[in-house]
């Protein structure tokens, strides 16, 4: 077990990489604007990007999806898969269930089961408010427009205003129509501790039904004497619910 404070510092690199998208990028709601987009700025893209999420909240009801999570360390050659029925239940409902694991069950323990937690408090009205890509947390910059899955995308850079382990430093792309986050990538900007020193993360989203859903994380740990770590988190097979409409 010598290598226990290394995993340990694995799953703590780890985790706040998840997090920090999980918190940043959040699932949005794919309803098309009719307005012209050909000259908007920084400002009006993340003003839509957050009505959209707002709009999202107003009609998310519930999702469920098979997740795959798969981490390996290229020192140790070591590494495990799990397999996890999730599901969300508005506003702040979290819960897992295994249907398989393979590999080392330490890492299972001493990553994968920290990570899980960690998403428990991601979904969090205070974490949410705190990490979220809104003018309080980040400086926006628009870089261009690029195609992304077939489809206009705006690009932005966003720096964080603080230092903060849930914040990341890179960009994201926005769809031109829906205002939803289809892609975000970048580097934690505090390191969740001194062992760590790199913490990169990025994650593509999907559409499913009207909403824009999480389809891959991915993070490359790097850690002082142990090397890198990577872990990839994969989303298949959701199922959404809308909230019952007002009468």
């Amino acid at each position: 077990m010598k290598h226990l404070p290394r995993w340990k510092e694995v799953a703590a690199a780890t985790n706040v990489a998840v997090l920090a998208l999980l918190l940043a990028a959040t699932e949005c709601w794919g309803q098309a604007s009719n307005s012209d987009s050909s000259t908007l700025t920084a400002e009006e893209v993340v003003a839509r990007l957050q009505e959209a999420n707002q709009r999202r909240d107003d009609r998310l009801g519930s999702w469920q999806v098979v997740r795959r999570y798969r981490l390996t360390n290229e020192l140790t050659k070591k590494g495990s898969k799990m397999e996890v029925e999730v599901r969300y239940q508005a506003p702040s409902e979290l819960t897992f269930t295994t249907r398989s694991q393979e590999g080392s069950a330490f890492l299972i323990k001493q990553v994968f089961s920290r990570m899980l937690d960690g998403e428990k408090d991601s979904v969090q009205p205070e974490n949410k408010q705190r990490s979220a890509m809104t003018p309080e947390n980040y400086e926006f910059t628009l870089v261009g427009q690029e195609t992304l899955r077939g489809r206009p995308a705006y690009k932005l850079e966003v720096k964080p205003k603080r230092e903060d382990t849930f914040l990341i430093q890179g960009h994201i792309w926005v769809d031109a129509e829906d205002y939803a986050v289809v892609r975000a990538e970048g580097r934690v900007v505090k390191r969740p501790s001194f062992w760590t020193r790199t913490v990169d993360v990025v994650r593509t989203f999907k559409k499913v039904g009207p909403f824009w859903l999480p389809d891959r994380t991915e993070s490359v740990n790097e850690i002082l004497l142990f090397g890198t770590t990577h872990v990839t988190l994969e989303n298949g097979d959701y199922r959404v619910r809308l909230k019952p409409s007002r009468p």
